[in-house]
């Protein structure tokens, strides 16, 4: 078993794996990584199930040292990484050897949320059957709280750590400007007036600076509900809120349980993955799509990495 030491972690850096399945009902976020095709590439690079926990590192510094040799991945966000002031590449694997010091600064291109994986996985005991951290719930990951210097997580060491991997350069996600991000229609968007629509799917909104791991507060034109309050019911990760002022929010994987204001529809969970590493600012216009086309794509892709 190795020990890794964090030695600094200045903003937000967490336990994260795919959150908790079926614990809405309880009142329970969801939890998990916010760019699910990094996290996979991550786990993979290192050789592990595609779901083991990882640290996920929301831009700001971050450094590591371990007490024996591991091997590890970066993926996500462009963020200025190096060993002992060495540069190092993101998307591929590399081996950490005790008394050198893995470091992340913050990014330097696109991008805002990067993944921390580890070969043989962190051992962290699991919440509702996830390892993933809440810090509102002071729930799961590391003593249900972010990660801070001084912080000791163990993994298992396999043996032999294995050779390392790259990903190939058409594989690795460019984080694109503007968006386009598809939906499919939500509970309400059959009620929304049709001028209200054409607003909605025919502007141009951008991404603002209230951001984070429960959702993305969009700046643009107002969307009009106009039909009065309606009850809560149940949401689901990507649904695009329309707030009494005619924002759109679209929620991300700690949001609330419930929400009681209108949903226009669900943005395509992997669209989400570009639109999680969109800084403030980041144009963006929404599409309607099918339904059955989105969720035959989303199939596709967690079959490719070997899920259901």
């Amino acid at each position: 078993m190795a020990k890794l030491t964090i030695t600094r972690a200045d903003f937000f850096a967490s336990i994260q794996d795919m959150g908790r399945q079926r614990t809405q009902h309880l009142g329970l976020a969801q939890s998990g990584v916010a760019d699910e095709y990094s996290f996979f590439r991550a786990n993979y690079l290192v050789g592990n199930a595609v779901t083991t926990p990882v640290i996920e590192i929301i831009t700001g510094f971050f450094s590591i040292t371990t007490d024996s040799p591991v091997t590890m991945a970066l993926t996500g966000a462009e963020m200025s990484a190096r060993v002992n002031n060495a540069p190092l590449s993101p998307w591929q694997s590399f081996v950490l050897m005790p008394g050198k010091v893995f470091e992340l600064k913050n990014t330097t291109g696109m991008g805002i949320y990067c993944y921390l994986a580890v070969k043989g996985g962190f051992v962290i005991p699991l919440c509702f059957k996830s390892a993933s951290t809440v810090v509102r719930e002071n729930l799961g990951g590391y003593h249900g709280r972010k990660l801070a210097a001084g912080d000791v997580l163990a993994t298992i060491l396999p043996r032999p750590l294995g050779p390392t991997l790259a990903t190939p350069a058409d594989q690795i996600p460019q984080f694109d400007r503007p968006l386009r991000l598809r939906i499919m229609p939500g509970y309400d968007h059959d009620n929304f007036p049709e001028e209200s629509k054409k607003v909605f799917f025919t502007s141009e909104y951008t991404t603002s600076n209230k951001m984070d791991r429960t959702g993305i507060r969009l700046s643009g034109p107002p969307v009009i509900w106009g039909q009065g309050d309606i009850l809560s019911k149940p949401v689901a990760l990507g649904v695009v809120q329309i707030t009494n002022d005619g924002t759109p929010v679209v929620l991300l994987k700690e949001r609330q349980s419930t929400g009681g204001y209108p949903m226009m529809g669900v943005v395509s969970r992997l669209d989400l993955c570009k639109l999680v590493q969109a800084f403030p600012d980041t144009p963006l216009h929404f599409s309607l799509a099918d339904p059955v086309r989105l969720r035959s794509e989303l199939i596709r892709f967690y079959n490719f990495w070997g899920l259901p």
